[in-house]
């Protein structure tokens, strides 16, 4: 093992050179061979103690200045606390070596953009095309959702086989932008010039950022005021993306889009979906992938499965006998991904179970994982249709199940009608058997509980009426008079009709019949007892035969008065049964 104190080699000023050779330790990381330089750092493979690693070690001149170590310190440890992401590259580990800073990543698999794209040119070509910067950007913009990188540059994102898009150097990008405002990185196109300024990584700086990477990835060539157009070197490109372009890299931080992701999906939707970045080292997807290979094998021997059937033949037997016969095949291949997370390998038998039952749906992708070729789950010419059919039966049961809720709480509510209804009347059948009852009983007393002033309950003691003795008319007869809207007693004539009047010459009403009216607002008259601060009271009253009303009342031998008033409110509003002639006196006594 070399001795990182005896190792040769300087950083130059220009570039990078690798000072470190293979076999040199940095804490518990074993250098390998260099990879490539980025803007302050050098990257090796190395192995760790969890297996291979990719090691950045920091330009001495930016580890010998202490106010941009200390953010690249800040950047690591902000990185590491991070939780695993699709389009991340995990940062493991930092130390300081003897004079070597380091910070140490998971293995980084693939190529940077900034060398894609300087192999391209090298060809005569120019940029990834709308497809490949599509993919290239969703997966950029995916990574800076929830969190700042602030220096981000064709360097910063690497592209494997399968096409699969990373942010490699997040850790870095702390450190990278104060160097950048304190003169020792130059700034670069890609930069926005608040954060070149000295200002925090934010948000809207990501999104100067990735739109600097959109024209790159584009034209094939940084950012630069004055330079061409995307429509003008992308044939068949909308203008739409020049707009986008325009915007993210305004000069005004509050004139750009306030998010990356957000920023992802504008241009996702002007570029459209899908794809890898087309680059010798990313292999194109072709038209006859894989997958498709075997699709067509199944529709093949479906087609063929179906023309041997005869007429009588149900179709779901067909295609069932079919597909076993076509999906034989258990060769686990297939990798699916879902947000950030990828699942597999899986046969192409399991994808299609995992459709059926739901755990695939629309917008997660299935990839090859031997040729990295890669197609959204429902734009595909097989799977797509059976994303379709999995959702319309799960819609389906859904609606099924919410009928069958609906109609079990009709019926529920319907019974409970019932169930009201039924208890009603049986309460009405016992109130009238007990009133019959009570009635039956000409000389019983009742008592009825009845709510009186602030809710408490009185115990009102009612006596049935009793029949005054007749007495001979001595003359002054007189009427009562029952005015709209209250009871008045008629003066002291009313009071010799009571006195003086001869019920014999009349007809007149039992004195069950008159309880029962009368035994109703017995609460009533217990109130107005209670108001009066007395505890019983003896009542007197006629009540006229035709209208079978009360028109006259006397309580405690007084025709007047405030509980006389209160009592004959209370009983002028009853109703009598009624007589073709006469009238009814009645006397009870109230007690509380």
């Amino acid at each position: 093992m070399a001795d990182i104190g005896a190792v040769s080699g300087v950083f130059r000023r220009e570039g990078f050179v690798p000072r470190l050779q293979p076999g040199v330790q940095l804490g518990e990381y074993i250098l390998g061979e260099a990879l490539w330089p980025i803007r302050i750092a050098e990257a090796y493979r190395a192995n760790g103690p969890k297996g291979p690693a990719t090691v950045y070690v920091i330009n001495p001149a930016i580890a010998a200045n202490t106010a941009i170590r200390d953010h690249v310190i800040a950047g690591t440890r902000a990185a590491a606390a991070l939780p695993d992401h699709k389009h991340l590259v995990k940062t493991l580990a930092a130390g300081l070596t003897g004079d070597v800073l380091w910070i140490a990543t998971e293995e980084v698999d693939g190529t940077l953009v900034r060398d894609l794209l300087a192999k391209k040119k090298s060809v005569g070509t120019s940029g990834f095309g709308a497809r490949g910067t599509g993919n290239l950007i969703a997966g950029v913009a995916a990574a800076l959702g929830d969190v700042h990188h602030g220096a981000l540059a064709s360097e910063s994102v690497i592209v494997n086989r399968a096409g699969r898009v990373r942010v490699i150097d997040l850790a870095l990008a702390q450190g990278t932008a104060a160097a950048i405002a304190g003169g020792l990185v130059p700034a670069t196109g890609c930069i926005a010039p608040e954060v070149a300024a000295g200002a925090a990584p934010s948000g809207p700086a990501d999104v100067y950022g990735v739109g600097a990477l959109l024209y790159e990835a584009l034209v094939g060539q940084p950012l630069e005021r004055g330079g061409p157009r995307p429509s003008e070197v992308v044939p068949n490109l909308s203008g739409q993306i020049d707009e986008i372009v325009a915007r993210s890299c305004h000069r005004d931080p509050e004139k750009r889009f306030g998010r990356a992701d957000v920023l992802g999906e504008v241009v996702a939707e002007a570029l459209g979906k899908g794809g890898a970045v087309q680059t010798s080292a990313v292999p194109k997807l072709a038209a006859e992938s894989a997958l498709d290979t075997q699709v067509q094998g199944v529709q093949t021997s479906l087609a063929a499965e179906l023309a041997s059937q005869p007429p009588s033949a149900t179709g779901n037997t067909a295609v069932d006998r079919a597909l076993s016969a076509a999906l034989a095949d258990s060769t686990e291949k297939w990798l699916v991904a879902k947000g950030k997370l990828d699942y597999g390998p899986f046969s192409l038998a399991e994808i299609l179970r995992q459709i059926d039952k739901g755990d695939i749906v629309h917008g997660n992708i299935i990839m090859d994982k031997d040729t990295g070729s890669r197609a959204a789950v429902d734009k595909h010419p097989l799977l797509g249709p059976m994303v379709d059919a999995a959702k319309q039966r799960r819609d389906d049961q859904r609606r099924a199940q919410a009928e069958v809720v609906v109609q079990g709480r009709e019926k529920t509510k319907g019974a409970t009608l019932y169930a009201v209804i039924g208890i009603g009347i049986v309460a009405v059948g016992v109130a009238v058997f007990f009133i019959i009852k009570s009635v039956s009983h000409e000389e019983a007393s009742k008592v009825s509980g009845v709510a009186g002033i602030g809710g408490a309950t009185l115990a009102v003691k009612v006596s049935l009426p009793k029949a005054p003795p007749p007495r001979k008319h001595t003359g002054g007869g007189g009427h009562s008079t029952n005015s709209a809207g209250g009871f008045h007693n008629s003066g002291e004539n009313q009071t010799l009709d009571m006195s003086d009047d001869d019920d014999d010459s009349a007809s007149s009403l039992d004195m069950g019949t008159v309880y029962k009216v009368y035994s109703g607002v017995g609460g009533q008259l217990g109130s107005c007892i209670q108001g009066s601060g007395t505890s019983s009271a003896s009542i007197s009253m006629i009540i006229d035969g035709p209208s079978g009303r009360v028109n006259f009342v006397k309580v405690n031998g007084k025709a007047s008065g405030g509980l006389q008033g209160c009592i004959g409110r209370v009983l002028s509003g009853l109703h009598f049964p009624t007589l073709k002639s006469g009238r009814t006196r009645a006397e009870f006594d109230i007690n509380l």
